[in-house]
């Protein structure tokens, strides 16, 4: 069963507001300093001091800031986990609910922070993992084991040869693990084959088009990514090679990023190498 609370603390130096969840014997807590800020029109919510507490079987075993890069400026977020700012719900098929908060960077399209606090009973405390999603995620459960799949992009590629807006990012999976989230992307070829299709299907569409060689790096760059990790690269380069020759990545405006031509295909192996997709 569980149990959302909303409750602003009363008499304090800074109110503090309080949400909590419930599920069984497990209360986890996130508590923050919320003001108003600015004036007439330019009014807006100013969120601090953003704390964690988790209360297992009656006893406090968390009580931590989340600190960092979140003093301020982030938001509390509807986790996709959850769908509220705290809850609980098991990760990882264990049957022990990890405690979780989501916050916003604030930004066009970045940045999603999941937090995650699962229970250590070797040492009976919680331990918190921390995962930047970038641009968000969703959740899935591939497998139907009950480990879930938290399902987003390569942020690394956000913006890579071309506008931010204008190309997509490979596919990245992650699992939870007690200390950190793992990146688990290779373990599902499917779902990077059908991202794959997704990616040269909008290079097909959009090549034809007169500001094209901005969308086609921003098409054909996760799609290269996505084919190295099936072990495919050869043939992702192949077609980079086809889009070259056809003049799809010439300069064709001001607003075209380089690498332009001929220059883009040593480009994109020397930040896949570095981003560990090429070896």
């Amino acid at each position: 069963m569980l149990a959302v609370l909303v409750v602003p603390a009363s008499a304090a130096a800074q109110e503090r507001t309080v949400e909590t969840a419930t599920a069984g014997d497990v209360t986890a807590e996130l508590s923050y300093v919320k003001r108003q800020r600015g004036r007439g029109q330019f009014r807006f919510e100013e969120f601090r001091d953003f704390r964690v507490r988790v209360v297992r079987g009656g006893q406090e075993l968390y009580d931590k800031p989340i600190g960092k890069p979140c003093q301020q400026f982030c938001t509390p977020a509807d986790s996709a986990l959850t769908r509220e700012h705290v809850g609980l719900r098991d990760l990882n098929g264990d049957g022990e609910p990890e405690a979780i908060v989501d916050l916003f960077t604030g930004g066009s399209s970045c940045c999603v922070l999941v937090y995650a606090y699962g229970f250590d009973p070797a040492a009976n405390v919680y331990r918190r993992a921390r995962l930047d999603t970038g641009g968000g995620f969703v959740v899935r459960d591939y497998g139907g084991d009950g480990v879930l799949e938290l399902v987003g992009d390569d942020f690394r590629f956000r913006g890579l040869f071309t506008c931010g807006a204008c190309g997509s990012r490979p596919i990245r999976i992650w699992h939870y693990g007690l200390r950190r989230f793992e990146v688990v992307t290779p373990s599902f070829p499917a779902q990077i084959g059908t991202h794959a299709r997704r990616m040269k299907r909008i290079y097909e569409r959009v090549r034809h088009r007169k500001d094209a060689p901005v969308f086609v790096k921003g098409a054909l760059t996760p799609y290269a990514a996505d084919l190295c990790m099936l072990g495919r690269c050869g043939a992702a380069f192949r077609l980079v090679r086809l889009a070259t020759r056809r003049g799809e990545l010439e300069r064709r405006s001001d607003f075209d990023v380089s690498p332009h031509g001929a220059a883009f295909l040593p480009a994109l192996k020397r930040f896949l190498r570095r981003a560990g997709y090429l070896r």
